[in-house]
């Protein structure tokens, strides 16, 4: 039996806990078992029938759960997450580990074994995603040469008086949420040593000193170019990675909901020469409504047999990416404000 726990059920808690409902009825066998959760914020309302509710973090880890999933504020999981770190439990912590690097690290020295603790990032768990990291691993590319990659929603009236844009509170503003999701990405489709070249930060729109639109530019060991355009003042969502190499290309666009279905297309140097056009000379890869990346996370977390090879993020890895913003922040230097 395998029993899980969780620290918050807002938007991605209720998430997570509709993942490993599922896969306990996927995989009766393996008996996953949802024992409980304590929500310090609000219950979202898609928990129609939540698990039992604990008072605090003592009598969930009295409950000796296998694995607890903690998603709640940037701010509030610190300090969640390093008791139970410190109380022995294994952890697996939605994104990101902290609100700096000093932090991340700080989180991870609370654990006695680090592989007891790992991070959630499931778009490593979107389809086009992962069948585009196949892609790059296995050359199909060629030699890389750069990586443009655009992520940006326009959040939603009233969240200037929420958290998720308190600077305090959630440690930043697109580049920490959404960004990090693709300073991740970013490290697994180059190398995980990627320089700053420059940039520039514009906040305007929403009054609370944070970074709202980000124009990056990395390169990695190997000369490749990572050119990060992130904002929470895109009001058209826009998801779209880029691979291009000297023998072919990729893009991954769509991510789903707002985004749009996701759609993962691919094509040879000059293939437009040979067909009417340049859309009629790619291969559509992947066509979907990446729906799983919790769940496929989770069977990934849990050894249920992931069906891709993408692997969860690591306690190490994750502080590597808090490392990254944190080089950004120090290179791209000072938020400019209209």
């Amino acid at each position: 039996m395998t029993k899980v726990g969780f620290v918050g059920l807002g938007l991605v808690g209720a998430e997570r806990l509709a993942a490993v409902r599922a896969l306990s009825s996927r995989f009766p066998d393996e008996r996953i078992e949802t024992i409980g959760a304590i929500d310090p914020g609000v219950l979202h309302p898609s928990v129609t029938d939540p698990p039992v509710l604990f008072d605090g973090l003592p009598d969930l880890i009295a409950a000796e759960p296998d694995l607890i999933v903690v998603a709640v504020p940037h701010d509030v999981a610190v300090d969640v997450t390093t008791t139970l770190l410190r109380s022995g439990m294994r952890v697996h912590l939605e994104k990101p580990l902290g609100r700096s690097g000093d932090e991340a690290r700080a989180i991870t020295s609370a654990a006695s074994d680090p592989t007891r603790l790992t991070v959630g990032f499931n778009y490593r768990f979107l389809p086009g995603v992962t069948a585009l990291l196949e892609d790059v691993s296995s050359g199909w590319f060629g030699e890389q040469v750069s990586v443009p990659m655009t992520l940006g929603h326009g959040g939603a009236p009233g969240d200037e008086d929420t958290w998720k844009l308190d600077p305090v509170r959630a440690g930043g503003g697109c580049l920490i949420d959404p960004g990090v999701h693709f300073l991740d990405l970013a490290m697994l489709l180059t190398d995980r040593d990627l320089d700053v070249v420059g940039g520039t930060i514009w906040s305007g729109h929403w009054g609370t000193g944070i970074e709202e639109e980000a124009h990056v530019l990395l390169v990695s060991g190997t000369g490749v170019s990572v050119s990060l355009n992130l904002s929470v003042v895109r009001w058209r969502s826009t998801f779209r990675i880029e691979v291009h190499g000297t023998e072919g290309y990729g893009v991954v666009k769509g991510r789903n909901r707002s985004y749009g279905p996701q759609e993962y297309r691919r094509g040879r140097r000059w293939g437009w020469q040979s067909a009417s056009s340049q859309a009629d000379s790619e291969e559509v890869v992947i066509r979907s409504d990446a729906a799983e990346t919790f769940t496929d996370e989770l069977r990934s977390l849990l050894g249920l047999g992931a069906p891709t090879s993408t692997s969860v993020c690591s306690a190490e890895e994750a502080c590597q990416g808090m490392d990254l913003l944190d080089r950004i922040r120090a290179g791209v230097g000072t938020v400019q404000t209209t």
